[in-house]
């Protein structure tokens, strides 16, 4: 059962000396090092200095830090720049109403995008020869600059919680995310178990003590505690490195022809005041992270999403709600005339598709009938009784968005920008009066969807495989270890 927070353990927790990283299950967590340890509320300044002395003598690694800094100052400088450059033209949107949108039944005429066939949607695959080693892909995600980082304010944070601390190195470093790799591969139920010499896990008892590991995983940290604002409004701040890391590579890749947008669930299930519940995800409990990704899986994009507080464009909120704001801020990535865009009905809306088609972005996703001003679509009982494969199809005026209505199993609404029902196909589908498989027609516009929208979900399918194992009550090192994750599958997509 939780406990009530008292006045005094509320002012412990915002002192901005405790870890968000620091508590685990005591069970995993007490060894017989870490209860050798003496406390001391002494702060060892001379100690911190040493360290960073330490950290200033080798000429080439300040290089390296003060280039990294630069790198993600120009990077964060760009990203700033391309959105206040995005988000000026959202003057020169015409957007409609809705009570000025009408509709027609007439055939929308498929747009001629003289490109690849939208259905060649995998990237080229690359022979045996020309393909880098496993950790030369990671190693583009968390470079020797990021781990010299994790090891810096590791070990400062160490001196800060005035406990006695061997400072860590890189490799240690190394060691210790390639053994919660491992743990997401095995699965064991107890952590105490790898180092267990009946099961011969050599590669946990020959690379790190127990007490060490968990030592690290006390007082791993990859920012300054104390540099954190008072006025920031960042939730993730104690995170956000790892995720910048991951940005900055997927922002280097080339973006493939069919991407799609959806949302993704970092499990956590302790307390956060931002944790939401989705219902139908394979871990409804989490932390909500939008992303796109390609028709082959890898991620190009994302959005952590933490309420209000998330640095969306204030007109894009007015103007397309959530949904559609979330979509054209992760497509500000895509190049304008070259890209197909899939999302389901929690982001389409009438404006989104107005918005998408002026920047001549192309778009295709199932829709809330409620958003697009009550279209006159054939209802559910009329399309039932013609049977599987009745379509419905109707334009608006200006023959830029269409809506198509299929009858499978049950309605499926649809809209799209550049195509409606286009070339039909025939798909098999179960008859329950005849009691065998009958051909039934398919619009165009589904198959085309069928085929692309599964990019974020074959993500988290990869990623679920070989989640990283962890028992903490604490969100922050579930949001480190799934950037890890998030690499890592990135990685092996790469």
């Amino acid at each position: 059962m939780s406990k009530k927070l008292k006045d005094y353990d509320i002012v412990e927790m915002l002192n901005g000396y405790d870890s968000e990283l620091d508590a685990l299950d005591s069970d995993d967590e007490n060894g017989n090092e870490l209860d050798a340890q003496v406390e001391n509320d002494i702060f060892p300044i001379e100690e911190l200095e040493n360290l960073m002395e330490d950290f200033n003598v080798e000429h080439s690694e300040e290089i390296e830090l003060d280039q990294f800094e630069e790198n993600v100052n120009n990077i964060e400088q760009v990203n700033e720049n391309d959105t206040s450059t995005s988000h000026s033209s959202i003057n020169n949107f015409n957007l409609t109403e809705k009570k000025d949108i009408k509709w027609q039944r007439s055939p929308f005429p498929n747009l001629n995008l003289n490109m690849q066939p939208i259905d060649d949607v995998q990237p080229k695959v690359l022979g045996s020869d020309m393909i880098d080693p496993p950790i030369t892909y990671f190693s583009k995600y968390y470079s020797d600059v990021d781990f010299q980082l994790m090891v810096q304010y590791t070990n400062m944070y160490a001196l800060q919680k005035g406990k006695p601390w061997k400072n860590t190195d890189i490799r240690e470093i190394r060691i210790f995310i390639g053994l919660h790799i491992i743990m997401g591969c095995t699965k064991f139920p107890r952590i105490r178990m790898y180092w267990n010499l009946v099961l011969k896990m050599n590669v946990f008892v020959e690379n790190m003590n127990r007490n060490r590991f968990f030592a690290l995983r006390t007082n791993f940290h990859v920012i300054d505690n104390l540099k954190i604002s008072k006025n920031n409004n960042d939730k993730f701040v104690k995170v956000r490195p790892m995720f910048d890391c991951l940005k900055r590579r997927c922002g280097q890749l080339n973006i493939e022809k069919n991407v799609s947008i959806d949302e993704q669930m970092i499990p956590f299930k302790g307390h956060l005041n931002i944790k939401q519940y989705m219902k139908g995800k394979p871990c409804p409990w989490g932390i909500k992270n939008f992303v796109m990704c390609g028709a082959s899986g890898l991620m190009y994009n994302f959005i952590l999403y933490q309420g209000k507080t998330t640095e969306f464009d204030q007109n894009f909120l007015k103007l397309f709600g959530l949904g559609g704001t979330v979509v054209l801020t992760l497509a500000q990535t895509l190049k304008i005339d070259k890209h197909f865009l899939f999302f389901d009905n929690y982001f389409s809306g009438y404006n989104l598709m107005e918005a998408l088609n002026q920047n001549k972005m192309y778009a295709i996703g199932t829709i809330r009938e409620n958003r697009f001003a009550k279209p006159p679509l054939l209802n559910d009982k009329i399309m039932a009784s013609k049977g599987q494969g009745t379509t419905d199809e109707i334009t608006n005026v200006e023959n830029t968005i269409a809506l198509v209505k299929w009858y499978d199993n049950k309605s499926v609404n649809m809209c799209s920008n550049f195509i409606a029902s286009g070339i039909p196909d025939t798909v098999q589908r179960w008859n329950k009066k005849e009691k065998k498989y009958v051909q039934v027609e398919r619009p165009e516009v589904i198959k085309l969807y069928n085929q692309s929208m599964g990019g974020v979900d074959k993500y988290d399918q990869l990623i679920s495989y070989y989640r990283i194992f962890l028992k903490s009550k604490k969100w922050t090192l579930r949001m480190v270890f799934h950037a890890v994750d998030m690499a890592i599958t990135n990685s092996w997509l790469e």
